[in-house]
C-alpha cells in the first residue's frame, strides 16, 4: 500500500514536471490576416475584378428593374382601357418579371460570393503557407489570427515576418 501511494506520487510529480517544461517550450505567435492578404499585389487584382464583375450585374439588375417600372407605369396609365382579361395578362406579365428580378437579385449574390471565393482562393493558400513556414523557421507551438483572440500579452506578432516572406509591406 505504501509503495502505490509512493508509486502515484512519484507519477505525479513527473507528469506535472513534464507539463510544466512542455508549457515552457510552446511558443505563441499571432498575425493579422487580413493586413497580410490585402498587401499582398494579387489582392488589389482580385479586388478589382471582383468589382467590375459586381458592376456589371448590378448594370443588368438595374436594367431589369428599369423594364419592369416602364411596364408597371404603362399598365397604370392604360389599366382603364383594358378589359378584365387583359388586365389580368398584364399583371401576370409583371408579376412574372418581378420574379425573373426577384431570382437574378440572389442568383447575383451568389455568383458574386463564389467569384470572390475563387479570386481569394490563391491569395489565402499564399498566406497561410507562408504562415506556416515562418512558423516552423521560428519554432512556434501555435500562431493565431488576431480576429480571433480576446487576449494576446504571451504571444508574438508575427505579421510582418510574414509579410516579408511573401515580399510585401
Amino acid at each position: 500500500m505504501k509503495r502505490t501511494i509512493v508509486l502515484v506520487t512519484l507519477l505525479t510529480l513527473l507528469i506535472a514536471a513534464g507539463n510544466r517544461t512542455m508549457a515552457q517550450q510552446a511558443k505563441f505567435g499571432h498575425v493579422d490576416y487580413t493586413a497580410i492578404a490585402q498587401s499582398t499585389p494579387d489582392w488589389a487584382a482580385a479586388e478589382a475584378e471582383l468589382k467590375q464583375f459586381s458592376d456589371e450585374l448590378t448594370a443588368e439588375g438595374e436594367a431589369l428593374q428599369n423594364e419592369l417600372k416602364i411596364k408597371y407605369e404603362e399598365y397604370q396609365q392604360k389599366q382603364s382601357t383594358y378589359s378584365e382579361a387583359v388586365a389580368k395578362l398584364k399583371q401576370q406579365e409583371i408579376q412574372e418579371m418581378y420574379q425573373r428580378l426577384q431570382k437574378f437579385s440572389t442568383d447575383a449574390e451568389q455568383a458574386v460570393a463564389e467569384k470572390q471565393d475563387q479570386l481569394l482562393e490563391p491569395i489565402r493558400v499564399k498566406v497561410l503557407a507562408a504562415i506556416k513556414e515562418v512558423a516552423k523557421e521560428n519554432k512556434y507551438t501555435y500562431v493565431f489570427d488576431v480576429s480571433t483572440q480576446l487576449f494576446n500579452s504571451e504571444s508574438d506578432d508575427l505579421t510582418d515576418k510574414v509579410k516579408a516572406k511573401l515580399g510585401v509591406q
